[in-house]
Parts: structure tokens; C-alpha cells; sequence
């Protein structure tokens, strides 16, 4: 198969809820209309050791996991009601995790992974662990579209 003949049926779009996820939604939704494709949005909320410490260093996930995917699942429905508005085929996911390996878990199956960029700029694991995306498009067996920032 050339890259002319590829056609993309399934799309992962992962969000993290920030402005570079909006923007990189359009993209997901063109390609989608385009294809004709099934989207399938994921939000990882990150329950990784790194960020335990880091974002609340008085308690662990485990103990929120439940009430943080509810709430990530709430603003999950509204950001695709949102930002793939008629789009029929939509799945929405949320899962609990580390962001890159669920991402790379839920991968499985996709044409295509779609994720906007520099959505949590600033954070100190990025800066010692290295970002999502790049962890994402080093490890992943299907094409990784990454949407920069809209200027």
C-alpha cells in the first residue's frame, strides 16, 4: 500500500482538555469527514507516580480514581459535543494511567493517532520525563499526526 492508496477508518484522538487539544480536534474531525472515519477521543487521567507527587503530594490517585474519571468523563462529553459535533462513529473513553502507555494501549486497532502539542507546557515531568507525544510517536505502529499550537 502506498501512501496515496492509505485510508484512515479508525482515528485516536487523545485530548487533555487544553486549547493545543481544541485546535488538534479540528484536525481529528477533518480527517474524519474526509475518511469517513470512526474517531475514537481518549483522555488519560494521569495517575502515574510522577504526577501523584507532583500535582498532590498529600494524597495518592488511587484514592481519587474514581471521582477523577467521573469528572474527566463530564468534561470529556462536552469537549466532543463541542468539537465533533455531528460526527456519527464518536467513542469517548475515559481510563486511568500512565498517558503514553494507555494511549499507545488504545491505539491498538487505529489508522491514525491525532494529538495536539505543548498542552501542559511547563510541567516539570515534561521536562524530566519527556512529553506524551514524544513518548507516543516513538513507540506507536501506526502514523502520529501532531498538531502544533494554533498561533
Amino acid at each position: 500500500m502506498t501512501g496515496k492508496d492509505r485510508e484512515f477508518k479508525n482515528i485516536l484522538f487523545t485530548t487533555d482538555f487544553s486549547e493545543a487539544s481544541v485546535h488538534a480536534a479540528s484536525y481529528a474531525a477533518s480527517i474524519a469527514r474526509s475518511y469517513n472515519a470512526a474517531v475514537h477521543v481518549l483522555h488519560v487521567v494521569d495517575t502515574s507516580e510522577e504526577a501523584a507527587g507532583f500535582y498532590l503530594p498529600h494524597l495518592s490517585f488511587e484514592k481519587l480514581d474514581a471521582e477523577l474519571k467521573d469528572t474527566a468523563g463530564a468534561m470529556l462529553k462536552k469537549f466532543c459535543a463541542k468539537n465533533f459535533k455531528a460526527h456519527e462513529g464518536l467513542k469517548a473513553t475515559v481510563v486511568a494511567g500512565e498517558p503514553y502507555k494507555e494511549i499507545l494501549k488504545a491505539a491498538a486497532g487505529a489508522d491514525v493517532i491525532v494529538m495536539g502539542t505543548f498542552g501542559k507546557k511547563g510541567h516539570l515531568d515534561r521536562l524530566l520525563f519527556g512529553s506524551t507525544t514524544e513518548r507516543v510517536m516513538r513507540m506507536a505502529k501506526c502514523p502520529v499526526l501532531v498538531v502544533p499550537p494554533a498561533e
